[in-house]
């Protein structure tokens, strides 16, 4: 909402409050008429809380809470601002969060109204008032306490239904997150495929070219022939190393194969390549160990190979995984020497409940520049870690050694906790419990609201039964009493006789002319308080009893 609106709003809610007021000052029909200055200064205190009614609706409501009280402390009138009281305690129970300081302000506010406005009408009008006192009170909790109970209410359905926009928000991010991750997923898979497939056979070529290069007899032309061969398919590796960085989703996936604690800590490793269920590509299954290593033997590799026959014994879960160990072996041992000769040593064992997996390589006699990227090992460690295994590799003797320890039994995976929008406390309980948990406050709080309102309405009803029947009861002038008062007698002398209370201030049938400068007092002739009225009227004049009268029904 823009600050012009706003304020228009708060202009229009001042005008309409303040109606009962501005008509208050021009006829007596609600009230005994106000005069201007006492419209005037509550024109100004319904102005003040409209204004803080938004930075300030607690304030706002206890302005118009002391307005309300001072309003039937001084005239004894409970009907001109109860308009202005209700409506802003609605709005601070909309715009307040905490109810303990709107309770403890209505609270204090009753109690102060208690106090202040039965001592205001006897200073004004010199007797004791109960009904200032019972219309302060009550005043507060039907046109206070009530309305902010709904607006409380109103507030928390609000909060509940922004809660479930937000929820609503959360699980879309949720979605589109879930998706964006299939999509990385993808992506490695993708990435995997080409550094295992081709990053192999590129080793291979590479390897085969190498061995001819240095091969006894050669021409000099062909060997350098063979030596640009080698350099390009070298380049080609790099770039495939490039394009596997960007499928990867880039450069955390750098490093160097060997050496370096990424090799032989699998937490440093990418979980994006542990995924199972796109590492067992077609082509890590369809080669079998011994495949793998006549492949590299025909290629140039001096390759031996110990433990062929423990490969049948091997599970299937963990089976990829070791052809992956053996193939990520041989073609970091053939390209980061290419050209070189090199001896590489596999071996396969098994131990009590798992297959353990060594791969071995010596120094080459002539150091080569072999391609870097670091994707092979790191992506390994993860999927043997995700199976439950341990990978180990660095430098040993001149050389550099992998080996990896794969359970035939594959532990279950524990998807990682996602902490929930609401924060660890949160976590520890299902979104459908705060929802019911919300759904019960809101209740609570209409309850609440219904259950004061039918309070409040039977203390009314009780309180104005028993001040009726009170006031009946201690407002009769006894007709004996009434007969033996004279025209002219000391207005002392029959103050004696009378009773505490009138009946009523001024009767609503019409009644005998009263005397010029006379002011006129009623009191009941029975204590009957619901039958017809009857009234003996007696006027005073210059201290005198200047007329009496019996005014029927």
């Amino acid at each position: 909402m823009g600050r012009k609106a706003a304020y228009l709003k708060d202009v229009l809610l001042w005008a309409v409050l303040g109606l009962p007021a501005s008509w208050a000052g021009l006829t007596h029909a609600l009230a005994d008429r106000y005069t201007w200055p006492e419209v005037i200064a509550g024109l100004a205190a319904i102005g003040v809380a409209v204004a803080l009614a938004r930075p300030r609706p607690l304030v706002a409501m206890l302005v118009t809470a002391a307005l309300w009280a001072g309003s039937v402390a001084v005239r004894g009138d409970p009907t001109v601002f109860f308009l202005a009281l209700a409506v802003m305690s609605y709005l601070a129970g909309v715009r307040m969060a905490r109810s303990r300081p709107a309770l403890l302000g209505l609270s204090a506010a009753a109690v102060a109204a208690a106090a202040v406005a039965p001592s205001v009408r006897w200073l004004l009008a010199g007797r004791w008032d109960p009904g200032a006192w019972f219309f302060a009170v009550t005043g507060i909790a039907l046109f206070g306490l009530v309305p902010w109970l709904a607006g409380h209410a109103r507030h928390q359905s609000l909060a509940l239904t922004r809660a479930g926009w937000e929820r609503a928000g959360h699980l879309e991010r949720e979605r589109r997150m879930l998706a964006e991750q299939a999509r990385l997923r993808e992506r490695a898979a993708i990435a995997r495929e080409m550094h295992d497939l081709l990053g192999h056979e590129l080793s291979l070529v590479a390897l085969r070219i190498g061995a001819l290069e240095v091969a006894a007899g050669l021409p000099e032309s062909e060997r350098r022939a063979a030596g640009e061969a080698r350099a390009a398919v070298t380049a080609a590796a790099e770039r495939l190393r490039d394009v596997v960085a960007v499928l990867g989703d880039g450069p955390e996936h750098g490093g160097t194969d060997h050496g370096g604690p990424e090799h032989g800590d699998p937490e440093h490793g990418d979980p994006e390549h542990g995924d199972p269920e796109h590492e067992d590509t077609p082509s890590s299954r369809g080669e079998s160990v011994d495949e793998l290593v006549r492949r590299a033997t025909a290629a140039g590799m001096a390759v031996t190979l110990h433990g062929a026959r423990a490969e049948a014994g091997i599970p299937a879960p963990a089976l990829a995984t070791v052809r992956r160990v053996v193939r990520e072996g041989l073609t970091n041992a053939a390209k980061h020497a290419p050209g070189a000769p090199v001896t590489v040593t596999v071996r396969l064992a098994h131990a009590p409940g798992e297959t353990v997996v060594t791969v071995a390589n010596a120094a080459p006699h002539r150091p080569g520049g072999g391609v870097t990227g670091g994707h092979g090992l790191r992506a390994l460690a993860e999927r043997v870690r995700r199976q439950g295994g341990s990978l180990r590799s660095g430098p040993a003797d001149g050389g550099f050694t992998l080996t990896v320890r794969l359970p035939h039994t594959v532990p279950p995976q524990v998807p990682p906790q996602v902490p929930p929008p609401g924060g660890p406390r949160a976590a520890s309980r299902p979104v459908e419990l705060d929802l019911a948990l919300a759904r019960g406050r809101v209740r609570r709080t209409r309850l609440a609201a219904a259950l004061v309102c039918l309070a409040a309405a039977g203390g009314v009803a009780a309180f104005v039964l028993g001040f009726t029947v009170y006031e009946a009861a201690t407002s009769v002038l006894p007709p004996a009493e009434f007969a033996k008062l004279r025209v002219g007698q000391a207005e002392s002398e029959v103050a004696a006789v009378l009773p505490a209370r009138t009946r009523i201030d001024d009767p609503s049938w019409p009644e005998p002319p009263i005397p010029t400068g006379a002011r006129c007092r009623y009191y009941s002739t029975s204590p009957e308080p619901f039958g017809e009225l009857e009234l003996y009227r007696l006027c005073f004049a210059g201290g005198r009893l200047v007329a009496k009268a019996f005014l029927p029904s």
